[in-house]
């Protein structure tokens, strides 16, 4: 029969193991470009929920670690409330606005790319090009989403001599909401 110390030992060593678990591994690589400014994407955050049209799992794939606590207090809902794309979407392009990351948002729906933003170049220069400029290849949505995102041309042209590129792949813990 095991002693008390080695059952308290065991017990700390995974409760331990188990909270270290959503931190661990996040693998994002890529990059993001919009004319000259080339951002390199090294962070991801993935939060899936149920949505009034469906299961969603909204993504940033960034330069720098989302801001964990005010990413919580700007997606905090009250009781009863839906759950919809743009709440999580929001929150990081706030954070982009605020100068704490650069990147690009997106929300994967039961029929694939749903929405996209590009979070590059300060508060006036966010946009999205459309669902139809992408490429999206998803080999897991659950527990992790594992896959890789890139614009169906390496630069995809915006018009006044202005172009757009994403090509990014993705291991990152999702998040249940």
């Amino acid at each position: 029969m095991a002693s008390g110390r080695s059952m308290t030992v065991v017990c700390v060593g995974v409760v331990a193991a188990t909270l270290s678990l959503p931190a661990q591994g996040n693998k994002v690589q890529g990059t993001v470009s919009v004319g000259t400014t080339k951002v390199t994407l090294t962070n991801g955050m993935a939060v899936a929920y149920k949505a009034p049209n469906g299961q969603l799992v909204s993504v940033v794939l960034s330069d720098q670690p989302v801001d964990a606590k005010e990413f919580a207090e700007d997606t905090r809902t009250g009781a009863g409330e839906p759950l919809v794309a743009g709440l999580f979407e929001g929150a990081w392009k706030s954070q982009h606005i605020g100068k704490k990351l650069s990147g690009v948002t997106f929300t994967i729906g039961p029929k694939g790319l749903m929405t996209e933003e590009f979070l590059v170049g300060g508060r006036n220069n966010t946009f999205s090009i459309g669902a139809d400029e992408y490429v999206l290849d998803v080999k897991s949505r659950s527990p992790r989403l594992v896959g890789t995102l890139k614009t169906k041309a390496p630069a995809v042209d915006l018009g006044g001599g202005r172009k757009a590129g994403l090509d990014a792949t993705f291991d990152i813990a999702v998040v249940v909401r």
